[in-house]
């Protein structure tokens, strides 16, 4: 059952990214491959997505690999299944109805803010042991997040280019779009605090039985 979840998760997870990938590079009037390529990666649904996909195949293609033994510690797991989450509400809460969402953008979107997010998660509850994961990784956890925020910061004012609206220093100002970037910060303390918290209960519940 792990084996299939994860190579249906992985298929699913590496074709929205390249579904969307193909879509920024042939996006109209768009700022070129190279430029749109780093565009890509500049989502932190790209991010989040990609981190999911690898952690679902590469323990099936390479399970002693130090790639894989790394993607499937409980921490690390409990991690990439916060920024799931963080993508999925975000998007629920400010992205759904922005832009062209139609078509081969609403399949990727459909993908990467829903169809992962879930099928992640069930992985985890399911698969991933319990009472493994210190609190300690909700400090760590937020390493990747604070990278992507500085790159953010760094990235937009060389490009002039903001990969959401709630960021973009031209419009919001840097004072408004930092302040937004802490919010979110705060939101994925919150999520990781939770996921700890599930984690902690469901192994004394295991341990119990």
């Amino acid at each position: 059952m792990r084996t299939i979840l994860r190579a249906i998760a992985a298929a699913i997870g590496f074709f929205a990214l390249a579904l969307q990938y193909w879509l920024e590079v042939h996006l109209p009037r768009g700022p070129g491959l190279i430029a749109s390529t780093v565009n890509f990666f500049s989502y932190f649904t790209i991010v989040a997505n990609s981190a999911a996909a690898l952690a679902m195949l590469m323990p099936l293609i390479s399970p002693d690999g130090a790639v894989a033994r790394f993607l499937s510690r409980p921490s690390v797991r409990t991690a990439i299944a916060g920024y799931l989450i963080v993508v999925a509400i975000t998007y629920l809460a400010f992205l759904r109805h922005v832009g062209d969402d139609r078509g081969l953008e609403r399949i990727a979107d459909q993908l990467m803010h829903y169809a992962m997010p879930v099928l992640f998660m069930i992985d985890w509850i399911v698969f991933v042991p319990k009472g493994r994961v210190p609190w300690t990784m909700i400090g760590t956890s937020l390493i990747p997040p604070l990278a992507y925020g500085m790159w953010t910061v760094v990235h937009g004012a060389a490009a002039n280019w903001y990969p959401y609206p709630f960021v973009d220093m031209r419009s919001l100002g840097y004072e408004q779009g930092l302040m937004s970037m802490a919010g979110f910060l705060i939101v994925f303390i919150a999520v990781a605090l939770m996921l700890v918290g599930i984690d902690r209960t469901l192994g004394s519940i295991q341990q119990g039985a």
